[in-house]
């Protein structure tokens, strides 16, 4: 009579309670261990005065489908630290000042420019002429480069001198990476320019 009692369903029964067992003293296991706590990343507020200078090497508009000339935000920062819907005039420095929310450590500042144009504006006068012989056209000044130069100022001292660049007809942003060393005013390593040595 034991010989006639299947042996499959009662070795699935004991496999069944055995990985149910297990599963139960692995989550009474996980239930005992301690809960780890979140580590928030908090910085300290940086102790210089801040400033950042931004100058063109174009006249920044918006357009059809987005009016925004220029805007400047701070990572860690909801509103942007400067914004413009109105044409930003190239060669022109927007001084915005003092910049609240650096932190101690990396910051990242975040350049958006329009790069919109107005077929109104004379394209000879953003090159100081208006000779016959150097007249240029706006298709011309689209196939230009655009550029612009980002300087971050702590305490009146510059600590961030850098330039961003876009092809013909791309739009100019980037990231400019300002980082504030602990325990200091905002002494950074000097800026080195690139240019030939003597």
């Amino acid at each position: 009579m034991i010989d006639a009692f299947p042996k499959r369903p009662l070795l699935v029964l004991v496999m069944a309670t055995i990985v149910w067992g297990s599963l139960t003293l692995f989550q009474k296991f996980r239930a005992s261990l301690p809960t780890p706590k979140a580590v928030e990343n908090v910085r300290a507020d940086a102790q210089s005065e801040y400033a950042i200078a931004i100058t063109l090497t174009f006249d920044a508009q918006g357009d059809a489908f987005n009016p925004l000339a220029l805007r400047v935000s701070l990572d860690g920062v909801a509103e942007p630290l400067f914004e413009s819907k109105t044409t930003v005039r190239a060669g022109v420095a927007v001084l915005i000042s003092p910049v609240a929310g650096i932190k101690v450590g990396v910051n990242e500042l975040l350049i958006e420019v329009g790069s919109g144009t107005d077929s109104s504006v004379d394209s000879t006068n953003a090159f100081g002429s208006g000779s016959a012989d150097r007249e240029i056209t706006e298709a011309a000044v689209q196939q230009v480069a655009h550029a612009i130069r980002v300087q971050v100022l702590a305490n009146e001292e510059v600590i961030v001198d850098q330039t961003l660049w876009s092809e013909p007809d791309d739009a100019v942003s980037g990231l400019i990476l300002i980082d504030v060393p602990e325990n200091s005013d905002a002494r950074s390593t000097p800026v080195e320019h690139a240019g030939p040595q003597h």
